[in-house]
């Protein structure tokens, strides 16, 4: 029987809050209720807390950062998870929720069991903040494609000539637009920066593993610049700015994610 060591402890209960939280946002969906402040808070909430000390006790080592592919993936969508909740206390962000509290709970039990072998090993403390910078920048993305995919939705229904369902629910299209932009320039701002700080503390930033990151990344933040310069100077939206989205994010993804899984599943670096 394996023991219970703290990331453990505090795991399982993440992981069941997260479900919980899930199950109570798709049961108000189902309804056709909004999704309440008081179900994303609590449940969603107390997930956050415990996904943190579980992520604190995989993360931290005695010989460094295990920074590998799930546990990567498990802080990516914490701090999505995170956003998610505080934004619900300022903007109807709640929505998202129905996508990234499954997606957090997935996370965790990955991290707990799956191993590819990553080692852990010390960071300075520039690479430090230039890998911070990228998991919250990640997150930022990921949250702006998932709120491009539920603005899709509204516009495929709304050709159709009704909306219908639960997303007679959903805050009016400009306003999901405008929810968009805003975490769009937050998730385009703080890839800049993880870009930045890669470029001046990673000495082997073009090193034979790192390149097709590299590129990837930056061939993400072209598209996202590309966008955000449209909106301002054309005025872009709607489908454009879906696609757009949902393509530097799918990019973004392989980038790092696609990237990783070659490395560490089937190279075994």
């Amino acid at each position: 029987m394996e023991p219970m060591t703290p990331a453990l402890a505090f795991g399982l209960p993440a992981t069941a809050l997260y479900v919980l939280a899930s199950i109570l946002v798709y049961r108000q969906f189902r309804g056709q209720a909004s999704p309440s402040k008081a179900t994303i808070l609590i449940p969603g909430g107390l997930a956050v807390i415990a996904h943190a000390l579980t992520l604190y006790a995989q993360l931290i080592t005695p010989q460094g950062l295990l920074l590998g592919l799930f546990p990567v993936a498990s802080a990516v969508a914490l701090v999505g998870a995170a956003l998610v909740v505080l934004s619900s206390l300022l903007r109807p962000f709640q929505w998202v929720s129905a996508l990234v509290f499954p997606f957090a709970a997935a996370t965790i039990p990955a991290a707990l069991w799956l191993h590819t072998g990553y080692v852990a090993h010390p960071l300075e403390h520039g690479i430090g903040m230039h890998v911070l910078l990228s998991i919250v920048a990640y997150a930022v993305l990921a949250l702006s494609a998932c709120q491009a995919v539920l603005l899709w939705v509204q516009h495929r229904q709304l050709k159709d000539g009704h909306i219908r369902g639960v997303m007679r629910l959903f805050p009016p299209i400009q306003m999901m637009e405008s929810m968009l932009f805003d975490a769009l320039w937050l998730g385009e701002c703080l890839l800049t920066l993880a870009i930045l700080f890669g470029f001046l503390y990673v000495d082997d930033l073009f090193a034979q593993h790192l390149v097709h990151k590299t590129v990837l990344t930056l061939v993400s933040w072209v598209i996202f610049a590309v966008l955000l310069s449209g909106r301002h100077l054309r005025g872009w939206r709607g489908l454009t700015a879906v696609r757009f989205t949902l393509a530097g994010f799918a990019v973004l993804l392989v980038a790092f994610f696609g990237t990783q899984l070659v490395l560490e599943v089937i190279l075994r670096r």
